[in-house]
């Protein structure tokens, strides 16, 4: 028992060393080792809405030395840390940085019009005694560059340059640039679904651009002189519409335009970046998020009390072979990708804004992935019922065993073994939310890797709009995790335990990837935004938009997987599901996906 103890406590402390290491080195790349003040600020907006804001105050930045400064909007379903990457380098050259999260992202107040809360902090921000005085420079990402229009058209004498970063389609929806005249970028992916749908091939949007830049000709990479105003189009090729934040040559991009409208007052090559160690350091952090639950896991079930939650692990019959092996692909791979896309597309038009649902299901893009699990649960439970039909037949009696829910001899639910799961998940989660907390109140930083995974600290409104999405998952993670099959033993219960993590884990994540492989990898090689899955047409738009949920499923791979290999190997440990799917879907739902719940 005692060796099992320090085990368990070696395991947690190893978590969390590396969580320090990741930390200290992640505020060292964002922060240039203390050249970079980075806390956050809650404003009030215009409207009376809160919003909340991340700035980055380099040293050079005095009242006596104003700075250059730099206000960044962040796209649909994103906030201020998804900005990390630009912010950062933006600050090593010297600007103060104003990242904000709007309508609902991270931990601002979700309003009527996200615009109000952006003219709020641009104005905040002017206001500072230590940046240049009416000379903001706007930049906005994916929905953030109508944002940009938007700030800029109520401030446009306070507005030195404007950058937009894939944005031509957004731009064609406000309306053109025929009125803006301060300097201006625009940053395209040459692999942009929204551009491809909505205006054309990278060819349409340079003739777009021209049209609305209303000069005779743009090429992409070359300077005009527009009213007087630098004029730059930058075609960025190999990165997706998502990609925007981990693409080295848009980050280049960015700087490189930025220096030419301002004198920095740290010159550095465009070249010279901190990003990607940063990103990498944040990855390895994220991952090790999700050994540190089952790690907090394992050490509170050392405890007496949590103790007797568990019971002897129950020897079940393994199943091997090739029909075991199709049965699995087929049901956790082929089924599931060959129905996501009208599941979720249905599902988040009838949970959309003004149905009944949507004041229990606040984000649509939720929606549309939690409505496909739903599905694919529903699938499990009748295999289930099935099983359990012909065992019946055939005379064999059924345990709780059976559904990993109890001992082997059980055939009554211990009601006090989920309810100690749901503590457990209390203290996990709170765990979580306060070691967040203090990255972010003493470092300024948090975990955040691209679209792979995002972890907020806590914010009351989102944690309770999260409620409804945790007993989905629940739900989803507990059928499932109820008919894994066991796979044949090699002798070494080690050894064994982490092939059934390493093949659940696997198989969880694999159909959302390969859809994801298939459509992005494709439109990637098409080098043009045509995508290879067509979303269906559920609004009547007339054409098959790439809009659906499958455009937001990126971060679903890494928890849907990294959630069910925890839950796997609790149950290897502790022989039943409830002290794994408990806390799992709570970290899920509260900690990975709760800052999308207050997004549309």
């Amino acid at each position: 028992m005692e060796r099992k103890k320090n085990k368990a406590v070696s395991f947690f402390a190893v978590c969390m060393a590396i969580l320090v290491v990741c930390s200290v080195l992640i505020w060292g790349f964002q922060s240039g080792w203390g050249n970079v003040r980075i806390k956050r600020l809650n404003l009030t907006s215009q409207d009376g809405t809160t919003v909340s804001s991340l700035i980055y105050i380099p040293k050079n930045a005095t009242n006596d030395t104003p700075a250059p400064l730099a206000v960044i909007y962040h796209g649909r379903s994103n906030h201020a840390h998804s900005n990390d990457t630009w912010s950062m380098e933006l600050a090593r050259r010297g600007y103060v940085v104003l990242s904000p999260d709007l309508q609902g992202g991270g931990e601002s107040d979700p309003p009527v019009d996200r615009s109000i809360q952006a003219i709020s902090v641009a104005e905040y921000a002017n206001s500072l005694p230590y940046v240049e005085k009416n000379a903001i420079n706007l930049i906005g990402y994916s929905a953030g560059t109508h944002t940009v229009l938007q700030t800029y058209h109520a401030m446009p004498e306070r507005v030195k340059s404007i950058c937009e970063v894939f944005g031509p389609f957004m731009m064609q929806m406000a309306g053109g640039i025929d009125d803006v005249d301060t300097n201006f970028c625009l940053i395209k992916s040459d692999a942009d679904q929204y551009d491809y749908f909505f205006v054309g091939d990278p060819q349409a949007c340079t003739e777009y651009v021209t049209k609305a830049a209303g000069l005779p000709e743009v090429v992409s990479g070359e300077d005009y002189d527009r009213n007087g105003k630098l004029f730059r189009y930058s075609e960025i090729s190999g990165t997706l519409h998502q990609t925007g934040n981990i693409s080295g040559e848009t980050i280049e991009a960015i700087l490189s335009f930025e220096s030419a409208v301002n004198e920095e007052p740290i010159s550095r090559p465009s070249t010279d970046t901190a990003w990607f160690p940063q990103q990498i350091f944040s990855g390895i952090a994220c991952v090790t998020m999700m050994f540190l639950l089952a790690a907090l896991v394992n050490l509170l079930m050392q405890n007496p009390f949590f103790a007797s939650a568990a019971n002897p692990v129950p020897v079940k019959a393994p199943r091997s072979g090739a029909k075991a092996w199709i049965l699995d692909i087929l049901f956790a791979v082929i089924i599931p990708m060959i129905i996501f896309v009208p599941v979720s597309a249905y599902v988040m038009v009838w949970t959309g804004a003004g149905t009944v649902w949507s004041k229990f299901l606040t984000s649509a893009n939720l929606n549309g992935i939690m409505g496909w699990l739903l599905v694919l649960a529903a699938i499990g439970i009748v295999r289930m019922l099935l099983t359990a039909s012909k065992r019946k037949k055939e005379g064999k009696p059924m345990h709780l065993s059976e559904f990993a829910l109890g001992g082997a001899d059980e055939s009554k639910i211990d009601w006090t073994k989920p309810a100690k799961g749901f503590l457990m998940g209390l203290i996990c989660v709170t765990f979580v939310f306060v070691w967040l907390g203090l990255l972010e109140g003493f470092l300024g930083i948090n975990y955040q890797v691209w679209k792979l995974s995002t972890y907020l600290k806590i914010c009351p409104m989102r944690i309770l709009r999260a409620i409804p999405y945790v007993l989905i998952i629940f739900f989803v993670m507990f059928t499932g995790n109820m008919s894994h099959r066991v796979l044949p033993s090699t002798g070494n219960a080690k050894k064994d335990m982490w092939i059934a993590v390493a093949v659940n884990t696997v198989l969880t994540a694999l159909a959302l990837f390969l859809l994801l492989l298939i459509q992005y990898g494709g439109s990637m090689l098409l080098g043009t935004g045509q995508t290879l899955i067509p979303q269906i047409d559920v609004y009547g738009t007339g054409r098959n938009t790439s809009c659906g949920a499958l455009d937001f499923a990126f971060g679903y791979c890494y928890m849907m997987g990294g959630t069910t290999g925890v839950v796997t190997y609790l149950y290897r440990k502790f022989g039943n599901i409830w002290v794994g799917v408990i806390p799992a879907a709570m970290f899920a739902g509260m900690v990975t996906l709760s800052g999308f719940t207050l997004i549309g």
